[in-house]
């Protein structure tokens, strides 16, 4: 995988459009870029910044509406949270505060040694992470080379001392965020760290022996996460359920494509010379395209 690869937009498919855009809107403070009709005749929103899109113009985040999607059940495969990247940490100061202001319940937060989160979920339970990098010269490595990661205690009063007075009260999401990584849930480890391996990517954080792997281009601390904490041999993904319909990997040419399509053949949904479609041993849909 291009070290240069960078994470596109999650699709989430909604049952409840107006109560999905109040949160996002209102409580998180994105705006809609541009609605428009699917290629299956759904209605579908781009969420983004202040009529902006994020960088190589992608929007944020897509809704995509569908009032007679299936509800999953307790053990499903498929988004455990995506996560919104902010530029550093006042951005993720103000990201609280607006957080906080807008009345919305946290579900956690966390120092993960190689970076700060925040954890939530939006109307329809899906998750939510928004975090901020440690520098890189900041992280540490154990005596195999993963990156070594943990969940701490974040240190709020800390965080929020980044910010004035005034600046607490801000109530709009930071501008110039972007998706770091994307979270899964899967229903057979070993089985899921090995596609993504030949999708091109490196383990980085092998935390096996308790259900989760990490995996990443470049060196990062993780474009992916992979757990079975509550789907351990549960049920696949099938499309047509709510939460994610599908999320985007961006790299910077096309030769990566088709080599990619010839290597996952039996995965490949859809191709073309710009795109490929494919779907991991869990169902879970993936966009791999250029930007």
């Amino acid at each position: 995988m291009p070290a240069d690869m960078k994470m596109g937009p999650p699709t989430l498919r909604v049952k409840d459009l107006q109560k999905q855009l109040f949160f996002y809107e209102n409580d998180l403070g994105l705006q809609v870029n541009r609605s428009y009709k699917t290629n299956d005749d759904l209605e579908a929103v781009d969420l983004g910044f202040k009529g902006k899109f994020t960088e190589y113009k992608e929007p944020l985040l897509i809704l995509k509406h569908d009032p007679n999607a299936k509800q999953t059940i307790h053990n499903f495969a498929g988004l455990f949270h995506f996560a919104i990247l902010v530029p550093n940490r006042k951005n993720l100061a103000y990201a609280y505060s607006s957080i906080t202001n807008s009345k919305i319940n946290f579900d956690g937060f966390a120092d993960h040694l190689v970076s700060e989160s925040l954890y939530l979920h939006d109307p329809e339970h899906n998750g939510i992470e928004i975090y901020r990098d440690k520098s890189r010269n900041e992280w540490q490595y154990d005596t195999e080379g993963y990156v070594i990661m943990d969940t701490l205690p974040l240190d709020l009063e800390s965080l929020l001392s980044e910010l004035s007075k005034d600046e607490k009260k801000n109530t709009t999401f930071p501008n110039g965020s972007k998706i770091g990584h994307m979270h899964l849930r899967v229903t057979n480890l070993e089985r899921s760290v090995k596609f993504y391996q030949k999708l091109g990517l490196d383990i980085t954080y092998d935390w096996s022996t308790v259900g989760a792997s990490f995996l990443s281009a470049g060196g990062y601390h993780h474009h992916i996460g992979l757990n079975t904490w509550h789907s351990l041999c549960g049920k696949v993904h099938i499309k047509g359920e709510v939460g994610l319909d599908v999320f985007e990997i961006m790299v910077p040419d096309n030769s990566f494509i088709e080599t990619l399509a010839r290597e996952l053949e039996d995965y490949v949904q859809k191709t073309n010379q710009n795109e490929l479609l494919l779907s991991d041993p869990d169902g879970i849909m993936l966009l791999i395209k250029s930007y």
